[in-house]
């Protein structure tokens, strides 16, 4: 910035007069205001200021040249305002000095006149000037509320875009070549549907998919014969989601394994559709993109914290806006997905790469817990494991060594978790623990032992493994892991009676004399809504899963298709599914309006802190688990 030290001279304050509010004030009084004034210069890019302070007074600037950038950082993604030769900086010129919240920037090369704090209150002074600065004052924060309105209700509407089944988006039945069919009838197929991939089914079931891509590798180029099975050079096995996964969902899987179209099966494994990356790209245009593009783009630890702290601002700001608490904690678990996918590829594929010599590694990256269920909240830790699959004829030494690649590269991303903002967990549930970084065999035996050892202990240590969700890697390992619980749970029925017994001994907060129980205590007048409420729904969603073969993680949909499994009345499944959100709304607003009641504690709240109309609604959400207990009790007669 470069600024001069002579005084205005008469031809620059004739210029001035051209511009309002000047333009109402006498030659002479203009003169006199603007004595002292100089002129000042930036280059393009050149911030200019936040707010200009003298002697407890704001300065002014006028644009004499050029434009200037104004940007307000109450607006997440805001393209901002230019202003032109004549305006004046700050736009709040009439307000009393107060931080600001929008910041200036040069948009090219500017030149503008400098006005000391005294000429500021004595321009102020003049009637016609003040009434000019407090219109141009209100024009300016009417823009900004109504961009403010515009940013959050876009979010919104992104979120609800971006959270959306993926059956709302499947409109035809898909195409289909059996494994006997010839590459040639597939290729025909896609020729005259002009789609860009074709189902391989076995069986009716999904066997794999063949891609245009896949044909010009696998086939044209290497001058394969097109008679020959379609099965001999399709992708086996592809990524499939079930039709009650979200947008999101589907974004991130394709963008983790960088494919550009999946298979949607229903709940028992049958193909109802292919979901394409066009079919994403337009509902992403107007969704994701604002949260998910500075994930997409960080290169560092630091920009990755950045990222995070921007999507629990945003999120927050979603939820104090009315979207659902189902919405918020699937919103935060896909961008938190997003966030391990990331620091993976910055600080955990070069471990990988160094200790592996480049040689491909079977390995997949498991979520427990709140994030394998896809309900992480604003407080929430780490729970990880990872699972692996050793090459083919590898001796114990082998296995070894992979094995400590795999523990130091988990103990990189565990850490660069930690520094962006979610802590490591306490009882060392993480993959850099050797106890849960293991082979599919391990893994295997270790739920095994627990599934049939059936002891309290191995109960609680157990349960928020069976929310297993694979985020990074091989998701067959993880699938099939599953597959081999729902073996061992209907072999060992005792086991899922001892889950039901384990979930009925925590007690409903209902009180008997008073509306509810509340806690004693250093905690007096408190309930835990985690332990207390919206674990019980967690618990009874997870032996619906593993008593029906639900493979679901999701609460909510635990409920909703393992309680029709079960028989349940549709009535009382929308009630349950009901029932939990509003535990989780409850529990997150508390989250965000911590206060010195909660005892520091996120999920403490007091009841009766709330208003009559959520006080009452909250009984009625706990009387809907406790009816849920009792159906537990009857069925495993308990």
């Amino acid at each position: 910035m470069l600024q001069t030290k002579s005084s205005l001279t008469n031809q620059e304050i004739a210029k001035m007069a051209d511009f309002e509010p000047f333009s109402t004030l006498a030659p002479e009084r203009l003169g006199a205001l603007f004595e002292a004034a100089q002129l000042v210069c930036f280059a393009a890019g050149a911030p200019i200021f936040d707010s200009q302070l003298q002697g407890g007074q704001r300065a002014i600037l006028i644009i004499r040249q050029g434009r200037v950038s104004v940007r307000s950082t109450a607006i997440e993604n805001g393209v901002g305002e230019l202003l032109g030769p004549g305006m004046l900086l700050p736009l709040d010129l009439a307000l009393p000095l107060r931080e600001s919240v929008e910041t200036y920037t040069a948009a090219e090369n500017c030149v503008c006149w400098s006005l000391a704090a005294p000429c500021v209150a004595a321009l102020l002074a003049e009637p016609a000037v003040l009434r000019w600065a407090i219109d141009q004052c209100w024009r300016h924060h009417e823009r900004l509320m109504q961009n403010i309105v515009t940013d959050i209700e876009s979010n919104r509407i992104a979120a609800q875009i971006n959270f959306q089944p993926l059956s709302s988006l499947i409109k035809q039945s898909p195409l289909t070549v059996d494994v006997s069919d010839s590459v040639q009838q597939a290729i025909a197929l896609m020729t005259q549907h002009r789609i860009g991939s074709v189902i391989v089914t076995d069986a009716g079931r999904v066997a794999g998919i063949l891609t245009e891509s896949d044909t010009l590798r696998r086939v044209l180029a290497p001058g394969l014969d097109l008679a020959r099975p379609v099965s001999t050079v399709m992708t086996p096995a592809p990524v499939c989601l079930p039709m009650t996964s979200s947008v999101a969902e589907a974004a991130l899987a394709m963008a983790s394994r960088s494919i550009r179209h999946l298979p949607v099966v229903s709940e028992d494994g049958a193909l109802v559709g292919v979901i394409s990356e066009r079919d994403l790209f337009v509902l992403q245009r107007t969704g994701f993109g604002h949260l998910e593009a500075p994930i997409e783009r960080a290169t560092s630890i630091a920009a990755l914290r950045n990222a995070v702290d921007s999507i629990r601002t945003t999120c927050s700001g979603l939820f104090r806006y009315g979207m659902s608490a189902e919405q918020i904690t699937a919103m935060v678990s896909a961008l938190n997905d997003r966030v391990l996918v990331q620091l993976i590829h910055i600080v955990g594929e070069p471990v990988m790469q160094e200790g592996q010599g480049g040689q491909q590694v079977r390995y997949c990256w498991l979520a427990f817990g709140s994030e394998g269920r896809q309900e992480q909240t604003f407080s929430t830790d780490q729970d990880n494991g990872i699972i692996f699959a050793p090459p083919p004829g590898a001796d114990a030494a082998a296995v070894t060594v992979l094995r400590n690649t795999l523990l130091q590269f988990a103990s990189t991303v565990n850490v660069g978790l930690d520094a962006c903002g979610f802590p490591l967990c306490e009882g060392d549930i993480m993959a850099r623990n050797p106890k849960w970084c293991l082979t599919f065999d391990e893994w295997k035996s270790r739920f095994a032992t627990w599934i049939c050892t059936s002891d309290r202990q191995s109960l609680v240590l157990s349960s928020i493994f069976f929310d297993l969700r694979p985020l990074y890697g091989d998701a067959a390992l993880a699938e099939t892991l599953r597959d081999t619980l729902f073996a061992l749970c209907r072999d060992n029925p005792l086991f899922l009676h001892l889950m039901a017994k384990n979930a009925l001994e925590t007690s409903v907060p209902l009180g008997v004399l008073s509306r509810f129980s509340t806690d004693g205590g250093k905690f007096g007048g408190t309930i835990d809504l985690k332990k207390r409420a919206a674990r019980l729904f967690v618990d009874i969603g997870r032996i619906f899963s593993l008593a029906h073969g639900v493979r679901a993680t999701n609460t909510a949909q635990r409920l909703l298709l393992g309680g029709a499994r079960a028989g349940r009345k549709s009535e009382a499944i929308e009630a349950d599914v009901a029932a939990f959100h509003f535990v989780q709304t409850i529990r997150i607003r508390g989250q965000l309006n911590r206060s010195a009641a909660s005892h520091n504690d996120p999920n403490r709240i007091n009841p009766y802190a709330l208003n009559e109309i959520d006080q009452r609604v909250l009984i009625e959400a706990l009387r809907q688990v406790k009816l849920l207990q009792t159906r537990l009790r009857v069925e495993y007669q308990i």
